[in-house]
């Protein structure tokens, strides 16, 4: 009996090579169930929330406004000045102090002017007597022409005397009255009835013709006093209403457009107009500082919706709405902002549209909404 050759010997046999495929079948399809990842959790398309939360659009008009910036002053001021150049003998009036037209305010010593008129008076008063003596020498000058003790061209050289002695008259009684209108100066009234809201003048001090004595100014007539670019011209007509505040006052007032500029300054190109308020101002107001708008008389459409629903609200206002079922993000335009009634009056929204309250994300674009109980 023969035996087997080596090399045969150490083959394996069909039976354990089917054996060993078949356990490595086994452990590549296990390896493979183990390298397969989870499915991903799904995140919910779907946001829920209640009436509260969501705020209807509604029609409404705004008005069209021109901003302005200005003043609060007196209608009727006036600043009083020195005429002569004088020494204050006395002074009569206090800052804050009402007073009336034709009250004495100041008294100016001036020697000099005084002098003058004395002076001036006396030149009057001798030209005067020498008038009067070539009236009298006309008059006898005609009897003795009547007479004909003289000629004709004598008695008329005595009145041509006589006018010229009239001419001086008058010119003398010129000096007079310049003389008297500087010594005038010199006792200082106020121009109208107000009260003092400067004094620049001490007993004593030498004041120089020109300068500043008083600022009065009348408190019981105030207006605004404001410009605004020449390219808003349209806006400026006598009678359109003005909405305005005043510095250090919360409220909320009104006025009327009283007069407006012809023309505009060369050097800013701005109009200047002046407004009526129509409530009563303080007189502690004159000065302040008024910021405020100038409606007009057209109204824009827009809708309206809580002024804190709108998002971006000093650059690219936009708001979250809710349309047709899904979260959207709207761009608008404001048309007015009402910061008391929390009102703004926008554009760019449609028929239908929520605007929801709660601020969403760029991922909540486009997901569905549900409307939950309250």
């Amino acid at each position: 009996m023969q035996s087997a050759p080596p090399h045969l010997l150490d083959m394996p046999s069909p039976r354990s090579v089917l054996m060993m495929s078949a356990l490595c079948l086994n452990l590549l399809l296990l390896g493979c169930g183990q390298n397969e990842s989870a499915p991903p959790a799904t995140t919910p398309q779907t946001i829920e929330l209640i009436p509260q939360d969501l705020v209807a659009v509604k029609a409404g008009n705004s008005v069209q406004k021109t901003a302005f910036t200005g003043t609060i002053r007196a209608v009727n001021q006036s600043s009083i000045q020195a005429q002569v150049t004088a020494t204050a003998t006395s002074v009569n009036a206090q800052v804050g102090q009402t007073v009336t037209k034709g009250q004495l305010l100041v008294r100016l010593n001036n020697q000099d002017n005084a002098a003058r008129l004395a002076q001036a008076r006396a030149n009057l008063a001798a030209t005067q007597a020498q008038a009067n003596q070539a009236r009298t020498m006309m008059q006898r000058k005609k009897r003795l022409l009547d007479q004909g003790f003289i000629s004709q061209v004598e008695y008329e050289q005595s009145q041509v005397d006589y006018r010229a002695q009239l001419e001086n008259v008058h010119a003398q009684q010129a000096n007079v009255d310049i003389a008297e209108k500087a010594d005038h100066d010199g006792i200082i009234t106020s121009p109208m009835n107000g009260v003092i809201t400067q004094r620049q003048v001490e007993p004593g001090q030498t004041v120089a013709v020109g300068q500043t004595l008083f600022e009065i100014v009348d408190p019981n007539q105030v207006e605004i006093q404001a410009r605004v670019p020449s390219d808003m011209q349209a806006s400026l007509r006598p009678g359109h209403r003005i909405e305005y505040r005043l510095q250090g006052n919360p409220d909320q007032l009104t006025a009327v457009i009283s007069r407006v500029s012809p023309i505009a300054d060369q050097a800013s190109r701005q109009i200047e107009f002046f407004a009526a308020p129509n409530e009563s101002i303080s007189s502690l107001s004159i000065g302040s500082f008024v910021d405020g708008s100038i409606l007009s008389s057209q109204q824009l459409s827009g809708q309206i919706l809580p002024l804190d629903t709108i998002q971006n609200i000093q650059n690219q206002p936009f708001v979250w709405v809710i349309r047709q079922n899904k979260i959207k993000r709207v761009n608008i335009e404001i048309l007015e902002q009402r910061y008391n009634d929390n009102i703004a009056v926008v554009r760019g929204l449609e028929t239908g549209d929520q605007v929801s309250r709660i601020a969403f994300t760029e991922a909540d674009l486009n997901k569905a909404v549900t409307l939950g109980s309250p």
